[in-house]
Order: C-alpha cells, then sequence, then structure tokens
C-alpha cells in the first residue's frame, strides 16, 4: 500500500471508462478532464487494475460520462473481476441498466450507484435534459432484483431546482431499503454558482434525529441512520478540508492518465503510452508512484503542510 506525503493511504481507483454521455446534465463536470486520445480497452483496464491491486488497491469504481454506452462494460468487469479487488462498482445513470443489470452482476459487479436527481418528471428533465425518469425508476427496482447491492441512490441537490425534494428522496430511498447519497453541487463554474445549496442545515438536522452516525474512510463523510430505515450520506466536497484530507481515491481518465485530484488537470501522469508500448509492470508501477507524490488536498486547512517529504509503501499484514 502507497501512504501520499499528506498521510493519506491510496486504496480506491475510480475509473472513468469514457466521457460519453446520452444525458445532458447542465452541472455534470465529467470527471475533470476532458477526453482527447482513444478509451481504454478492457484489457487495458484489467491489466492496470492487477498491478495495483498488488499494491494497496481494494475498490474500483467505474464511471463516465455514462459507462454503460460502452457495449463492452461486461467485459471490462470481467477483466477486472480477475484480480483481488473487495469490491467492484458502478455510477450510472440508469437508463441502460434494467436491461443489463443481471449480466453486469454475472459479470463481477458488486454494486451500483444510481443517479437520481428528482422523482418529479419535468424536474428530472429539466436536470439531466432527458424524459428518463421512468427508465431510472426501472433500474433502481432491477438493481436490486439482481442483488447489485447496496444500491445507492446519488442526488446532486440544486438550489431553486431541488431542494425541496430532500425529504421525498430519503422516504424513497427508505421504502426501497436502499441508501441514498445528498451531494452538494461540485462544478462551480460561476454560472453555477446561483445553484449551489449548503447541506450544512439538512445534516446538523440529519445528526439531530439520527439513530445513529458513522464516518466512513473515504472523504470523513458522514452516514446517518434514521428511524425508518433511512440511510444517508452527506457529500459536502467543496471548500471541506476534512473531504480532502480524508481522500484516499486515485482517479484514471479514460484516455489513460492518473489524475490525482479532479479540481486539477496540470499533473496528470500519462501511463496508456506504456502499455501500449510493451513496458513492464514495474514501469506502470512507477507512473502510478509518480502520481501519488503528487497528490495534494486541494482545500488543506490553514497552515498545514505535508507529513512527509516522501511516499511511504508498507506490506500490509
Amino acid at each position: 500500500m502507497f501512504i501520499d506525503r499528506w498521510g493519506r493511504p491510496v486504496t480506491d481507483l475510480r475509473i472513468s471508462v469514457t466521457n460519453s454521455c446520452n444525458y445532458n446534465c447542465f452541472f455534470c463536470h465529467r470527471e475533470g478532464h476532458i477526453v482527447s486520445g482513444d478509451e481504454m480497452t478492457p484489457e487495458e483496464i484489467g491489466r492496470l487494475v492487477g498491478i495495483l491491486s498488488r499494491h494497496g488497491i481494494k475498490f474500483v469504481k467505474l464511471t463516465g460520462g455514462e459507462p454503460l454506452v460502452r457495449k463492452d462494460m461486461e467485459e471490462i468487469i470481467s477483466q477486472i473481476r480477475r484480480h483481488p479487488v473487495e469490491e467492484i462498482s458502478m455510477v450510472t445513470n440508469g437508463w441502460f441498466l434494467a436491461e443489463r443489470a443481471c449480466a453486469l452482476k454475472e459479470a463481477g459487479l458488486d454494486r451500483v450507484n444510481i443517479s437520481l436527481h428528482s422523482l418529479r418528471r419535468d424536474t428530472y428533465k429539466r436536470i439531466t435534459g432527458v424524459d428518463g425518469l421512468d427508465r431510472a425508476l426501472k433500474a433502481v427496482d432491477k438493481a436490486i432484483e439482481c442483488d447489485l447491492m447496496p444500491v445507492k441512490l446519488n442526488m446532486t441537490v440544486l438550489k431553486g431546482i431541488n431542494e425541496d425534494e430532500l425529504w421525498d428522496m430519503v422516504e424513497f430511498s427508505a421504502k426501497k431499503g436502499i441508501a441514498i447519497q445528498m451531494i452538494e453541487l461540485l462544478n462551480m463554474d460561476p454560472s453555477l454558482v446561483k445553484f449551489y445549496y449548503n447541506l450544512s442545515s439538512f445534516e446538523e438536522e440529519l445528526k439531530n434525529i439520527s439513530l445513529r452516525r458513522e464516518i466512513r474512510r473515504l472523504h470523513g463523510r458522514g452516514r446517518y441512520y434514521l428511524e425508518n430505515g433511512a440511510v444517508i450520506e452527506v457529500v459536502r466536497g467543496t471548500i471541506n478540508p476534512s473531504f480532502c484530507m480524508n481522500c484516499t481515491r486515485m482517479r484514471v481518465t479514460a484516455d489513460g492518465f492518473f489524475k490525482t485530484c479532479i479540481w486539477r488537470e496540470n499533473n496528470l501522469v500519462n501511463f496508456i503510452s506504456l502499455l501500449r508500448s510493451g513496458a513492464t509492470d514495474d514501469e506502470i508501477l512507477e507512473a502510478f508512484k509518480t502520481a501519488v507524490r503528487l497528490r495534494e488536498p486541494f482545500y488543506k486547512q490553514k497552515g498545514a503542510t505535508p507529513k512527509y517529504d516522501y511516499i511511504i509503501e508498507i506490506d500490509e499484514p
């Protein structure tokens, strides 16, 4: 396992498999990167995970764009499943999921996050640009049926659009027996600032009424358990040093770069050229080490400095 200079272990790999998407969510950040080269193949993704799974990577999350615009997602998952990672998950808008959920499970997918920003058809279409609420709701039921559990809903909260649905979404998730993530708007483009909704008051309310509260390893997120069975996570990544200081994630772009932070595009580390030129596993691992050395919390407490001058490699028991 590698620990970066700030003392953060790197255990999670978030792999964007494509920039393409059949939706047009107006706030989409595209994982902070616009693809300029060819997308990685299933074999390339599988080899990368194989190398990094021997060095502390335990959790793999597949994202897009929309991952399921790729017809070979089952093959991608199958290639990853050959290696000893603890969990493979995927983020999807749900449009294609109902038809493929069981096949994805058979390929080795453990669970899914389904983006569901509204339960109102007109609001859903306003946010996504697509009249897709019925398909998303069907995807939720099919994911549960195919045991892609725990299914988790992702709701990006937007001021003036869907913030009045917070408790409706909590109730919906409780009835389905699944968890929900309430996410503050991450893309703070000046044109989007007016849609930013601060979830601090909502989280305080959760603290007051929850039966139990946990702090997740990833990003130090709060997870709240309510009396009605709801399980709610609050994701507050903007101007939040706690979020950044508890980040255990390395991002991988669809065109084959390590990306150390969604907010940073100036320190990408190319590994796809190595993969495609016959490089050894050790040479690809060196590129990963370079990316780990470059990792730095985007938001830090005032005066914060690195704990170490170099990254640390430890053998897990």
